[in-house]
């Protein structure tokens, strides 16, 4: 005949259960972030593949130090923020640009129908490429798009 479980019983397995895995999770949280490689500006998740399918769009990011990129602002704490343009490419990738004029200080880069326009009326395509021949390109940083999801190296510049 079969016996029901005492109820103390069954509290305290629980409750030892409870307690192993509180253990567990006490362990393992600071073993991740010891042995894990640090974050940092190389690798910034900015958006997603589908966000930037459409057309361009406009995204800010917090960079744990300067890099004196067009458009820097102090953001406190020793950190940076940057308004960057993230846009489809005609090839097939994905352009991250700095959404910051070149040539003008306090400048900022506007989203238009079919180019990039600074304040001062000059205009870029959407890879960040100069339709007049005397300006400069905009910063352009090196970008890949993998599993869905754009991710940008921010501690340098993409090769022209």
């Amino acid at each position: 005949m079969d016996e029901p479980v005492p109820v103390r019983r069954a509290a305290v397995g629980c409750l030892l259960i409870g307690l192993a895995a509180l253990a567990v999770a006490l362990l393992v949280r600071p073993a991740i972030f010891t042995f894990s490689t640090p974050r940092d500006d190389a690798a910034v998740i900015l958006a997603t593949a589908a966000d930037v399918q459409a057309g361009p769009v406009l995204r800010d990011v917090i960079l744990t130090r300067s890099y004196g990129w067009d458009g820097e602002r102090d953001a406190g704490n020793d950190r940076v923020q940057l308004s960057v343009i993230v846009a489809p490419s005609r090839f097939g990738g994905v352009a991250v640009l700095a959404a910051a004029s070149p040539v003008a200080d306090d400048c900022a880069v506007e989203i238009g129908a079919d180019r990039l326009t600074d304040c001062d009326g000059r205009s870029w395509t959407f890879e960040g490429l100069p339709l007049d021949s005397a300006d400069p390109p905009l910063d352009r940083f090196p970008a890949e798009s993998d599993a869905g999801s754009v991710t940008v190296d921010f501690t340098r510049l993409e090769e022209p």
